[in-house]
């Protein structure tokens, strides 16, 4: 290696790569081209200029030409071909950009490129560490590193990794005969481990969720939050709060649903009351239409993967024209590993809370170690003491202004909207988890006034209790707290940071999903029944998600009939 454990910057990593040249791709030229610079120059990533300006627009990676292959292979017969227009639709179901109908090599890398403005980049000066946290938590597998207006390369995981490896004082003949050589080749009798035909996998851990939602104190009854709640999967998502300005009654932003498969929650982006909007009905139309999708999913057979709930609600409540915004966070327990699933837009999110006698070095797809979560010790009277064995990333523009899905009434009946993100944009996560575990999942109300460690104190206090007491603990313990100002909340610290002033607590709507991960048929690892609110969506709404296909009569249908089945089969309960 050419770098050892003294060197800690973003410039010794650029320094180790085998090239140090910086490659580009014009933003006119075609697929194949930019395929045959990557293999070429044996490269997983290149910077795309404007030919005329040699302006940076973009960054292209292996990823997005894959994408681009697969959205237009035909599935008759896999081979590339010329899609024809009403077929090439995109996140939005409707024509997706100015390629349509070209064959997949010929389209534009500007189409397909990731632009600008959505680019995280790193600086020279950087160290290797923040690198790597930057790496795992914006989730992105390619960094460009900007010096000023320049671009000085792309940094990825195997560059962090190159230079941290130690060369040990070996020769490269040693080193590869004795690390690659006992590895090479998998024997012929390999064989997939998956059950027999005709035989389901079984998933041998279970959770049984439950949910406190409360309103923001200076509203009325309810808020811009919303759940949804099940034995497999949970969510959330935030709404956007400032709507309520324009002088219509809050009754709330939040809303929530609770099933046997998925659970949720929304926060509604409470500002949509300046335009005369209720923040709270596209939330609680994001759980209604994660719902109808779940009941699909469940009637089908499908497993029931976040992403792909998160991708169908949002395309029903944008056909059914649902003016607003959300945060959402849905997480899944694999339907047969001991893992959870997630997909998450905005600042919702979750903790994953591990008995420190228990603590495993195991992590999800993030890969690294959260800070400050390192194993505490049990108490002396032998109660288990926990730790951050995982935290969901979050995702934001700025301070205090989250990704968020959404629709204004000026929005494109056609084509995206930059002011909103969509599901492509969510950050997925994959986590193991252990019978013991604790997860925390819930809206920023939770997170911006109860730090990590009171957290902590409050799941260890309600030792021994249900799920529904430690979601009650925790959000009530949130509430106080965010009337407070004698102490500064996890917010106000941020905000502070970010040279606004604020002190005190950020009082809010609170939803808290709380559940533990118990062996599957051990005792209170019943099933959720289907619950939602709070209250019910406006008969509109409701009629719109309905006749879109994603709505709550579907929702009932298909978890108190075919869901149930199912689970019953399967002995879940």
């Amino acid at each position: 290696s050419l770098c050892t454990r003294a060197i800690l910057t973003v410039r010794d990593l650029l320094a180790s790569k085998r090239s140090s040249a910086v490659k580009f791709v014009a933003a006119d030229a075609p697929v194949v081209v930019a395929a045959q610079q990557l293999t070429n120059n044996r490269e997983t990533a290149l910077i795309v200029k404007d030919p005329s300006t040699r302006r940076v627009v973009g960054l292209l990676t292996q990823g997005d030409i894959v994408r681009c292959l697969a959205s237009r292979l035909t599935a008759e017969n896999m081979s590339l071909q010329t899609l024809p227009s009403e077929a090439a639709v995109g996140w939005d179901d409707e024509p997706a950009d100015p390629a349509l109908g070209m064959v997949s090599w010929d389209v534009p890398v500007s189409c397909i490129m990731t632009p600008t403005e959505k680019i995280v980049y790193l600086t020279p000066g950087d160290t290797i560490d923040e690198a790597r946290d930057l790496l795992a938590t914006c989730g992105k597998r390619h960094i460009p590193v900007l010096d000023g207006s320049s671009f000085l390369g792309v940094i990825s995981p195997m560059t962090v990794l190159r230079c941290l490896s130690p060369a040990g004082g070996r020769s490269a003949k040693d080193a590869f005969v004795t690390t690659v050589m006992p590895r090479r080749g998998v024997p012929q009798t390999t064989q997939i481990d998956q059950p027999a035909e005709g035989e389901e996998a079984q998933q041998r851990l279970a959770i049984t969720p439950a949910v406190c939602n409360l309103p923001h104190p200076h509203k009325g009854t309810a808020g811009e939050d919303a759940y949804l709640l099940g034995p497999q999967l949970v969510g959330v998502a935030d709404g956007v709060g400032s709507w309520w300005e324009g002088g219509i009654d809050p009754a709330g932003e939040d809303a929530y649903l609770l099933g046997p498969q998925l659970v949720g929650v929304a926060d509604g982006v409470g500002s949509w009351w300046e335009g005369g909007i209720d923040p709270a009905v596209y939330a609680q139309a994001l759980m209604h239409a994660s719902a109808g999708e779940c009941a699909e999913r469940a009637r089908s057979g499908a497993e029931q993967r976040p992403r792909k709930v998160l991708e169908a609600a949002w395309r029903a409540t944008r056909r059914a024209r649902v003016l607003g915004s959300a945060t959402i966070c849905l997480v899944a327990l694999h339907p047969s590993k001991p893992e959870l699933i997630a997909a998450n837009i905005g600042d919702s999110g979750f903790l994953l809370l591990r008995p420190a006698h228990t603590a495993s070095p195991r992590l999800g797809t993030l890969g690294v170690a959260a800070q400050g979560a390192a194993p505490s010790s049990p108490e002396a009277d032998g109660q288990a003491r926990y730790s951050v064995a995982f935290r969901s990333p979050q995702q934001l523009r700025s301070f205090n202004a989250p990704f968020q899905l959404g629709l204004a009434p000026d929005s494109p009946e056609e084509g995206g909207d930059d002011r909103f993100e969509t599901p492509q944009d969510a950050a997925l996560v994959r986590v193991p988890i252990e019978e013991g575990d604790v997860v925390v999942l819930a809206t920023d109300g939770l997170f911006d006034n109860v730090g990590e460690e009171e957290v902590i104190a409050v799941v260890e206090a309600s030792e021994g209790e249900g799920a529904q007491q430690l979601a009650t603990r925790l959000a009530h313990r949130a509430q106080e707290l965010s009337l407070a100002r004698e102490v500064d909340s996890p917010f106000a610290v941020l905000a502070k940071e970010n040279d606004i002033l604020w002190g005190g607590g950020r009082p809010d709507d609170i939803t808290v999903v709380a559940f533990r991960v118990a062996q599957r048929g051990a005792a209170g690892s019943t099933a959720v029944p289907l619950a939602s609110g709070p209250g019910a969506l406006p008969e509109s709404t409701r009629l719109g998600l309905e006749s879109s296909g994603r709505g709550d009569a579907a929702a009932r249908e298909g978890w108190d009939i075919g869901f149930t089945e199912r689970a019953a089969e399967a002995n879940w309960d």
